[in-house]
């Protein structure tokens, strides 16, 4: 085991040079930039090293082990923690990456080789959020290694992220929101066997819902006389079944459910759309004609197809709760307020607010309403 300088022309750089396991054993070679950083790898080493012996655990060295094994290890492990759209957005990364890095060993993915990996996608325009969202999974595969005991260190760390521009929201203005929906009032007239788009869609921009929150309502979730639905489930789309719903848990009840305003209207709509169809409280109110609950992958075809054939301003399914979110604020309420209502992922209070303004909830339902 050692440590030599070696001049280079870019500059002096360290050289570690040592055995995983006494000399016959596979050869570790290392150069860094700084000596104590050299001295800090072999002492890291070491320590890995001797905790893998004591547990009994035997130590995969990096040039033992393939990305693609740890890749599919990592996400057969934490595929249950995803939200659909995150997994389906992970699975689309390493499908296009392991052509290219699943057959190399971990022992390639130095942040110098990362960087150069990054700076190749920016070559071909890529934004800077989505260059990070790439290698975020690579580095994500390697820490979990790590964690797991399964490789001794991180080859990455040192790496540097792009710093993210935030990207710009989509929405729409109110006069578009009411455009959209009387559009889709004539698409689906009232009694209808598609009526229930048209209701999906004023639901969306009313209420702020996610997908996932739609496609899970059941009769048994409009509550307090019709005025709140009372969120407390998703449809998972991927495991075609009901999760819990996104959001931080209130620290009293432990709960992620929240109450969300429904205005007459919306109300009306809902109840006649349950009565026309005899949906049961064990149903979904959105239902295919198979009776089993929407597929929003397959829904995005009849909104993409909905909003060419209205011909306005062109925005995703989700920019909608963008839309609601905006409208609610403008029209005067309460930050609080809105916040409680639409259950965004990074606000400390959830449910915990609802005992403050459940009447002002109610309030909302009575003033805000987004229709034809």
């Amino acid at each position: 085991m050692s440590i030599r300088k070696i001049k280079l022309n870019t500059g002096d750089v360290y050289e570690v040079d040592l055995y995983s396991d006494g000399r016959g054993s596979s050869r570790i070679r290392r150069r860094f930039k700084k000596k104590i950083d050299a001295q800090a790898f072999i002492q890291n080493y070491q320590a890995e090293t001797l905790q893998f012996k004591r547990t009994g655990q035997s130590i995969n060295l990096l040039e033992e082990v393939r990305f693609e094994d740890e890749a599919k290890f990592w996400l057969e492990s934490s595929r249950h923690h995803f939200s659909p759209a995150h997994l389906k957005r992970v699975e689309g990364i390493l499908k296009e990456i392991f052509p290219r890095f699943g057959h190399l060993t971990l022992e390639h993915f130095t942040a110098a080789y990362l960087t150069m990996f990054q700076k190749e996608l920016k070559s071909r325009r890529q934004s800077n959020s989505t260059v990070n969202r790439k290698i975020e999974v690579i580095t994500a595969i390697l820490n979990y290694s790590v964690r797991n005991r399964r490789i001794p260190y991180n080859p990455a760390v040192g790496f540097k992220k792009l710093s993210g521009a935030k990207e710009e929201i989509s929405f729409w203005e109110q006069k578009e929101a009411q455009s959209f929906l009387s559009s889709m009032e004539a698409s689906y007239p009232l009694n209808s066997a598609k009526r229930w788009i048209y209701v999906a869609y004023l639901t969306t921009l009313n209420t702020g819902l996610r997908a996932g929150e739609i496609w899970g309502l059941k009769p048994i979730d409009l509550v307090e006389g019709g005025d709140t639905l009372f969120i407390r489930r998703q449809f998972n789309r991927v495991i075609r079944d009901f999760d819990l719903i996104k959001g931080k848990r209130n620290s009293k009840s432990r709960s992620l459910s929240r109450h969300v305003p429904c205005n007459e209207y919306l109300r009306d709509e809902i109840l006649n759309l349950i009565t026309q169809n005899q949906i049961q409280n064990d149903e979904t109110i959105f239902m295919t004609l198979a009776r089993t609950p929407v597929d929003h992958d397959k829904f995005q075809k009849i909104f993409k197809a909905d909003l060419k054939a209205w011909g306005g301003k062109v925005i995703r399914f989700h920019d909608m709760r963008h839309t609601a979110t905006t409208l609610l604020i403008a029209s005067g309420v309460d930050l609080k307020t809105v916040q409680s209502i639409c259950g965004p992922e990074d606000i400390k209070t959830t449910m915990n607010y609802v005992h403050l303004i459940g009447d002002r909830i109610k309030e909302v339902a009575r003033s805000f309403s987004i229709r034809p």
